[in-house]
């Protein structure tokens, strides 16, 4: 940064600078774009949470939809994820748009609308990292939060950030984080990380940059990691009323 005595910047860097010749390297105490210790608390993070034999969270999320006119429209939904030893998951979010459950025994997926009364329920893979990335890869299905699951979890998403920035302490729901941010192709996200022994996600902001309305998309976690639950959560059965439908491949959409 210049003095803020050199009124003009380039008089003062050739009174007083260093003579700087073509083949000299950049000065090295510029900080890298990606900040090898933020990229650290990153896959710490995620390890930790992968690591959790049992958890239960909940998330206040808010979200961007983009009208063709541009206008956002922001929703507001509650969201909540228990977990067991990795085979199991129950989650439900109840939003303004919608409201949904999913249950995951180790053997079967079932996606679940309390409202209308359908289901579907599909054949899973025996680990839930293997089943969240089937139905997605196969049917375009996000379970709410999946990204807890995601964090940090191969080199390739590691190597898709142009920029990973350490923005400094804060508080979020009365306790102490690190502010992180990163920046990669299409997207800039920031992430809250709770400075203590057991390394939690506080808060996520995701914002999608390759669009012109810039929505964005945030959650705000609490935790609980000594959770008390029944296994039938796991298991979806259906009521009077309810109607199995058939969950169509993503390739069968049609893009909707």
């Amino acid at each position: 940064m210049k003095s803020p005595f050199c009124v003009i910047g380039l008089l003062c860097a050739l009174v007083v600078g260093p003579v700087v010749r073509a083949e000299d390297p950049p000065p090295s105490n510029t900080p890298p774009l990606v900040n090898p210790q933020v990229v650290d608390k990153l896959i710490d993070m995620g390890n930790y949470l992968r690591s959790l034999p049992k958890f239960e969270v909940s998330a206040e999320v808010s979200q961007d939809t983009v009208l063709e006119s541009g206008q956002k429209i922001k929703s507001e939904a509650i969201s909540t994820l228990t977990v067991r030893k990795g085979d199991r998951l129950y989650a439900k979010t109840e939003g303004d748009v919608r409201t949904r459950e999913f249950f995951y025994n180790g053997k079967k997926l079932t996606q679940y609308s309390p409202f209308l009364k359908y289901y579907t329920t599909v054949d899973a893979a025996p680990t839930l990292a293997e089943t969240l990335h089937r139905i997605e890869d196969h049917y375009g299905l996000q379970i709410p939060m999946e990204d807890l699951f995601l964090f940090g979890r191969d080199q390739a998403q590691i190597d898709a950030l142009k920029e990973a920035l350490y923005v400094g302490p804060s508080t979020i729901n009365g306790r102490l984080c690190d502010h992180l941010a990163f920046r990669q192709q299409g997207v800039d996200w920031q992430l809250w990380i709770t400075r203590a022994e057991k390394p939690l996600p506080c808060k996520l902001v995701i914002t999608t940059t390759d669009e012109a309305s810039f929505p964005e998309y945030s959650a705000v976690y609490r935790w609980n990691l000594k959770p008390t639950f029944n296994d039938s959560i796991f298991t979806f059965k259906p009521g009077k009323g309810d109607v199995a439908i058939p969950l169509k491949k993503a390739s069968e959409q049609g893009g909707e």
